[in-house]
């Protein structure tokens, strides 16, 4: 059962995605519920964050929706590509703009100010965007992989009292 979720979370459908160039972009929202925003591109690249901030408008009342920033930071990577949340909010069904602001969370100036330090290479915008994806507790995933350690202990301590038995 435990398997079954992380993968569910690893295979979660993306909302929406907007190239890191574009600095304004429309998407809807289907139901109810808590989502994510999250940077994606290329692993072992210099990345834009620490450069922008993020506002997130409803269209239909113009109102501003607060965004939250992940504590824990959750990271997907693939074989070369990679992605990070790195804001949490709660959304209605509706219509949605999200736009790139020049107001960077002091975090993420902080990790630009050492990413700065190591690497001295120039970002490539053309390679990261912003996606938007539904939200997966992260107890919930904690929960699943404690949950695959005690099976593969229990058959692990199953083989062996058998053998030890015998």
């Amino acid at each position: 059962m435990g398997i079954k979720y992380l993968v569910r979370f690893a295979k979660a459908e993306m909302i929406y995605e907007m190239p890191y160039s574009k600095e304004e972009g429309a998407f809807k929202i289907l139901a109810k519920g808590r989502y994510g925003l999250w940077l994606s591109g290329k692993m072992f690249k210099k990345g834009p964050l620490g450069e922008f901030g993020f506002k997130l408008i409803k269209q239909d009342t113009r109102q501003v929706i607060p965004l939250c920033q992940s504590i824990a930071r959750t990271t997907m990577n693939g074989l070369d590509t990679a992605r990070t949340e790195l804001y949490c909010f709660h959304a209605e069904a509706g219509d949605y703009i999200l736009a790139l602001t020049d107001e960077a969370s002091l975090r993420d100036k902080l990790v630009a100010s050492a990413a700065n330090v190591i690497s001295r290479q120039d970002i490539d915008y053309s390679l990261f965007s912003i996606q938007v994806y539904k939200k997966t507790f992260a107890a919930l995933t904690v929960l699943c992989v404690l949950g695959i350690i005690a099976g593969l202990i229990g058959t692990a301590s199953g083989i062996i009292l058998s053998l030890a038995l015998k």
